[in-house]
């Protein structure tokens, strides 16, 4: 028999205001029993209040009340097994209650909660939240992506640097390398989903509390305390389309000890996952017409650039001898479908294990350790070059931008029977399997500590050590493979040597690591007695000491692999924390909640985080709340003491300087022939899609990010089974650390200011082929305004600032139907109010970004769900509002929806992306002893996307998770 002494919260969770979540303290318990649904009568909560505190002098007829009292609650709930009611440390605050419903805004998403979701892991949890952006970073289809292997999350929109990940209260080691090469984050697929017990979302400004990069909330993932026994729990998620990628998941758990008679617990948790992926080949069949014809002319055909090759005479395209698979018009092509990845696969094992131990009654030890190693695996289409092209990129090292020519074959090559030099388009098709690579990432974090208490007061200090590498290490071509191919010493279709191949295609990539050493402390209690209630305290400190080092491997920082971007990072700093936090009854039913926290970074000057809450209760059914505060993020070591400028590029950019011409040329050669179809896609990115090559600098001289925030709600119960919170939130982020947007650049190419931030090249002998031929086509007489960017020069500063706000909605109901069972019925909902950035040359706010792209002005989640005796079934219906194309008024002329429509016959396809709803299905059965079945279908009416001709068609497939868990 297994019994698990986690922290669950009740199923059937009581009103809000007066809901508890029960959690172990050090040294005795405190407080009165409750039965074991949670449910208090509202006059014991008026007691509770202010009245819970060891106290020898407590009158006899308080004492007699609050007997009778709770044997009224008892009879009430039909003689149900009594708990005990604790004080509890509730996210965003250091000071324990009892009360959950403090004057921030904090929802929690239980263990059954979490399983009705029918995720497996713990990004695809946080995408349910309607508080988060589902575009953050994640591993899955992220190959170009500095950090490619990890998954972040970011909430209100600011990025995941103003978001802080918490794992049971304290920080976890952020991934070895940065997105963008800039930003930290925590990879939240390396914490095991099955040992969370609850997630709690604090939904306001938190610096105060918790320190750097918790300026939008915090996400606090909190596991099981203890365990007791084995239990083991396995799942299959698979898709309609068996060609899609089905996803596994196992986990094993065990424990022994109980707290109480042996003085001890000591648990582990392992947890491996399985993601399949899939490529354009297994469901190319399955993609609308549209994403052909309006966002990828060549999607699903042969490539042009083939094994072994067309070579290029004039405007036509001559196959190279040997090629056996020819298009209708005699070219060479090669089926690229089953090398051009949709889904990626992984492969994760996740580790948590905890151990208490009670060294007196007042004081227990304690320790943590997890380690995680998640391993994506990218498939990569073989590197291709093309007759005229040039490859450019920007060197950081040297700061002087690179280009290469891609190959012309002489003559004499045994390639080119024509007997003049000839440019090729060709596909590196010896291996395929070359140019695949797995991008890792392993971290640990290893905790220990005592707690206890002292005098009415509770106190702890611990020491742990966070750490983390990863690497992206894959093969491209160097600068060497071009002179190879143009002097012959490698053969065109075939015929070279495995060790020729590495030597022309070296291994390349970036290899990163950090860590953070910590020591920390806090003691809290009451000080006196207020009308109201005890004040209570919460002082403490924390010293850290953090290192970060990222280093593209040599060849990249000396630019010798072609197109490929460099970073060079290695640092390390101290942060030293104070704090102090105080809740005041005032009197009856007001509570004044301040704290002030010190933070000091080297290098940097200290800096002070404020935070006033208050929460009043109108009565037992009404509840109103606010905060004000101000947050702040310092600036991480990537920003600050990066030694080579980052090099990369920004994919998919609008150049405003072609975009027209490049679409006008696409629209023409698309009319043409098969090769002329395939030169439209590559036209049309050039100038609408294009790849910049940039570097972005570090600056030592950088300021804090700092922020203001402000949250104002109430939370109403017109019955014990049913409550409405309401939350008004806005925060202003100043001091903004980032480098100027692309897109707002761009536009200003040219002004003072921006003279030498763009540098471009002259143009190729292949842009000036598309145009002669569209013009041939039309008979028009299209020309380029300008040549492609080779250069975009950028710095990290403090300059501009971001507004957000909205409104947070949380309806929970419950109907008991006796026999019947009993139904859950719920609504979580963000309404977005303003999005906007600060225009830094007019020094004024940009206009509103809320609903345009990627900006929705409404997420929700509607739930409901019936439990009767050993069923649980429920849907979720999941709902995001319409947005425009454009994502502001910098890209207005080329994707909003006057300029989309120009480009389309009337009414043919929506020139906006327009609300989407899925339905979810849960079923979960607990009717044989200790095992639980449970079934999701997510996507349950097979629901597809809304049409995107932005970003193209997204598969989305309804998907079964067949799961099961059994405690031995």
């Amino acid at each position: 028999m297994t019994t698990d002494t986690g922290e669950a919260t009740p199923q059937n969770p009581p009103p809000r205001a007066h809901r508890v979540i029960p959690r172990a303290r050090s040294g005795p318990p405190r407080g009165v029993p409750v039965s074991s649904a949670g449910a208090t009568h509202p006059a014991f909560h008026q007691f509770a209040s202010g009245s819970m505190r060891k106290n020898n002098q407590l009158s006899l007829s308080l004492s007699a009340a609050a007997a009778l009292l709770c044997c009224a609650q008892i009879a009430q709930a039909q003689a149900q097994d009594t708990t005990q009611l604790q004080r509890v440390e509730v996210t965003g605050s250091n000071i324990k209650r009892l009360a959950s419903e403090t004057a921030s805004p904090v929802q929690v998403y239980n263990r059954e909660e979490i399983r009705r979701t029918g995720a497996n892991t713990v990004r695809q949890v946080l995408d349910t939240l309607t508080s988060t952006s589902s575009s953050e970073i994640k591993d899955d289809g992220n190959t170009s992506s500095f950090a490619s292997g990890a998954s972040g999350v970011s909430m209100r929109g600011l990025g995941k640097g103003a978001t802080l990940v918490l794992l049971n209260g304290r920080r976890v080691a952020n991934f070895g390398l940065a997105d963008g090469a800039k930003d930290t984050f925590v990879n939240v697929d390396s914490i095991p989903a099955d040992a969370v017990e609850r997630v709690e979302i604090l939904k306001d400004g938190a610096s105060a509390i918790y320190g750097s990069d918790a300026m939008a909330g915090v996400i606090n993932i909190i596991t099981r305390r203890s365990y007791n026994g084995v239990g083991a729990s396995a799942s299959y998620t698979f898709n309609e389309n068996p060609s899609l990628g089905a996803q596994r998941q196992a986990s094993i758990v065990a424990g022994f000890g109980d707290l109480e008679k042996d003085r001890f617990n000591v648990f582990a948790n392992i947890e491996a996952y399985r993601r399949e992926g899939y490529t354009v080949a297994d469901v190319k069949d399955d993609y609308p017409a549209w994403h052909k014809s309006f966002y990828l002319a060549s999607f699903g055909d042969p490539s042009l650039n083939s094994y072994p090759g067309n070579l290029r005479v004039g405007t036509n395209r001559v196959p190279v001898a040997g090629c056996t698979t020819l298009n209708s018009a005699g070219q060479c092509v090669t089926d690229i479908n089953g090398l051009n990845p949709v889904s990626d696969p992984a492969k994760r094992v996740n580790l948590f294990s905890a151990a208490r131990l009670k060294v007196t009654e007042d004081i227990q030890a304690f320790a943590e350790v997890s380690y995680s190693k998640t391993t994506t695996e990218y498939l990569t289409v073989p590197m291709a070059i093309g007759a005229g092209a040039t490859s450019r990129w920007y060197d950081g090292y040297n700061k002087v931008a690179q280009s290469v020519a891609h190959p012309v074959l002489s003559a004499i090559n045994p390639a080119n029977p024509t007997g003049q030099p000839r440019g090729i388009d060709y596909r590196f098709m010896d291996d395929p399997s070359l140019f695949n690579y797995d991008g890792t990432g392993k971290q640990y974090r290893v905790l220990t500590g005592l707690q206890g208490s002292f005098r009415d007061m509770d106190w702890e200090v611990s020491v742990g050590r966070n750490a983390a590498e990863a690497d992206k290490l894959a093969r491209w071509g160097s600068r060497e493979l071009f002179t190879a191919v143009e002097s012959g010493e490698y053969k065109i279709g075939g015929g070279n040597s495995r060790e020729l191949l590495e030597r022309l295609f070296p291994v390349n990539g970036s290899k990163g690591k950090n860590h953070q050493t910590w020591v920390d402390a806090k003691l809290s209690g009451e000080l006196m007695q207020l009308p109201g209630g005890p004040l209570a305290f919460a002082l403490g400190a924390e010293h850290r000491q953090e290192g970060v080092s990222i280093k593209s491997t040599d060849n990249v920082l000396k630019a010798q692999i072609v197109g490929r971007g460099s970073v060079l990072i290695d640092g390390e700093r101290n942060l030293d924390a104070a704090f102090l936090e105080l809740n005041a009854p005032v009197w009856k039913g007001l509570e004044l909640n301040g704290a002030l926290r010190f933070d000091k970074a080297s290098g940097f000057d200290g800096r002070v985080s404020p935070k006033l809450g208050v929460r009043y209760e109108v009565s037992p059914q009404l509840l109103l709340r606010g905060t004000v505060a101000g947050g702040f993020r310092a600036p991480n070591i990537p920003e600050t003491l990066g030694q080579v400028g980052v090099t990369g590029f920004f994919n998919n950019t609008v150049d405003p300087a072609r975009c027209a011409t490049a679409t006008a040329v696409s629209d023409i050669l698309k009319k043409g022939t098969a090769a002329d179809q395939a030169d439209a896609a590559l036209a049309l990115a050039s100038g609408c899609r294009a790849s910049v090559p940039a570097m972005i600098s570090a600056n030592p001289n950088l300021k804090p990010e700092t922020s203001k925030s402000i949250t104002l709600g109430f939370v109403f119960e017109p019955t014990r089974n049913a409550s409405i919170a309401v939350d008004y939130f806005k925060i202003e982020r100043k001091n903004e650390i980032n480098s100027r947007d692309p897109d707002y650049v761009l536009e200003r190419e040219g002004k003072p200011g921006y003279e030498t931030m763009i540098s471009r090249a002259p143009l190729t002998a292949q842009e000036q082929a598309w145009v002669d031929r569209a013009n041939q086509l039309s008979g028009g007489s299209l020309a380029w305004q300008a040549g492609q960017i080779t250069s975009l020069l950028l710095q990290y500063e403090n300059f501009g600032k971001t507004e957000t706000s909205g409104v947070d909605i949380d309806v929970k109901g419950r109907v008991s139907a006796g026999s019947f069972g009993t139904l859950n019925l719920g609504v979580a909902a963000t309404y977005a109010l303003t999005y906007k950035p600060w225009d830094v040359d007019a020094n004024k706010w940009r206009p509103n970004q809320v609903g345009m792209y990627e900006n929705p002005r409404l997420k929700a989640v509607f739930s409901a769900y019936w439990n009767k005796g050993d069923w649980t079934t429920g849907l979720r219906f999941n709902y995001t509002s319409r947005t425009a194309l454009n994502r502001d008024e910098t890209d207005l002329a080329s994707w909003g929806e006057a300029a989309c429509q120009t480009r389309l016959k009337p009414g043919a396809l929506p020139c906006f992306i327009d609300e989407d709803l899925r339905t979810d299905f849960s079923l979960g059965y607990t009717g044989i002893k200790n095992l639980r079945l449970s079934l999701n279908i997510n996507n349950l009416m097979g629901d597809e996307r809304p049409v995107n001709l932005r970003d193209g068609y997204r598969i989305r497939p309804r998907s079964y998770k067949i799961g099961a868990s059994y405690d031995f």
